[in-house]
């Protein structure tokens, strides 16, 4: 739009005195052409949920509603929820609980999410490890809910919503996110290495339920690092929980790309609050930066020790 010369006497006026306010740019809920912006979106992990449903759900509740309200102020892209979304998956109406709290998600911010020991028919009865049926998490949460949505890629096996992918576009990056399984099969994790290495120019966001304690990861950590992790070259994030600890592991993969490596879970069967926090990643992609923070909604707090609080620098959104 062109300007008159007595609206550009105006502005200068205006600016001289300092009182000139320049309006913030707007922004999309997606990445359109051009939409590559100042780099700076937002993603939010939820941990571990099974005490906030089965015994606080206005926790739960708390979580969504905070990501609803801060979806556009904080341009929040996607929502990865860790796993063990319940405590006992033979209960429908922790199904229900869970269920209400997340759709107040839809239609606002996507998500995806891990299943969890807890989320596995098997859980309380028998062996998750062994018996992989997924009855009531597939009823609560079916393939059918996200196969709609445009981020939404696929899952394994092809009906249920076992392990499954999106893909968005966020900050100039093209991102590929995927979810595994608790303690994926072998089929699971070839499965998931065809899928990365069919999106070779996207960045992987990889959640699965347990993967480290804190810096350390566990048997299937380790197992899922040789097998897949560290393979791709374009592998930057592990997301997990199951232990209740928090930490970080960074080390590179085989092509020397660094994978940033995040682990935190919150739960207490006592303490009601710490099963209100979540992570708060604020990617900003021009500066090769993330910061997380840990948040709790209902309890307006937040955790500042070094292992929830910290920002990663130095990241490689490009290669």
């Amino acid at each position: 739009m062109r300007r008159s010369k007595a609206g550009a006497l105006l502005v200068l006026v205006l600016s001289a005195l300092g009182l000139l306010v320049v309006p913030a740019a707007a922004t999309t809920g997606c990445d359109a052409e051009g939409d590559a912006g100042n780099g700076r979106f937002t993603i939010v992990v939820l941990p571990d949920t099974q005490m906030a449903t089965e015994s606080w759900p206005e926790l739960f509740r708390a979580q969504t509603e905070w990501i609803a309200a801060n979806a556009e102020s904080r341009d929040i892209r996607y929502v990865i929820h860790e796993g063990d979304i319940v405590e006992r998956p033979h209960q429908p109406w922790q199904w229900d609980r869970a269920r209400s709290a997340l759709s107040t998600l839809d239609g606002k911010v996507p998500y995806i999410l891990a299943v969890g020991n807890h989320d596995m028919d098997a859980h309380g009865t028998g062996n998750p490890q062994w018996e992989r049926e997924t009855e009531q998490f597939n009823n609560a949460f079916p393939r059918s809910r996200f196969a709609s949505g445009p981020s939404f890629g696929g899952t394994f096996p092809t009906q249920l919503n076992d392990s499954s992918y999106h893909l968005f576009s966020a900050g100039g990056v093209d991102w590929l996110v995927l979810s595994l399984k608790y303690i994926p099969t072998e089929s699971e994790t070839d499965w998931a290495n065809r899928v990365i290495a069919d999106h070779p120019d996207r960045k992987v966001l990889l959640v699965t339920h347990a993967y480290s304690d804190g810096a350390r990861k566990d048997r299937t950590g380790q197992r899922l690092w040789d097998a897949m992790v560290r393979r791709h070259p374009n592998m930057l994030f592990v997301f997990s929980g199951h232990y209740v600890n928090a930490g970080r592991i960074v080390e590179p993969g085989d092509a020397g790309n660094l994978v940033y490596q995040l682990q935190a879970d919150y739960q207490s069967y006592t303490d009601a609050e710490r099963n209100g926090y979540l992570r708060i990643l604020e990617f900003d992609t021009a500066a090769g930066r993330v910061d997380v923070r840990t948040y709790s909604p209902h309890a307006n707090a937040h955790l500042t020790d070094p292992q929830n609080q910290f920002t990663l620098t130095g990241v490689n959104f490009a290669g």
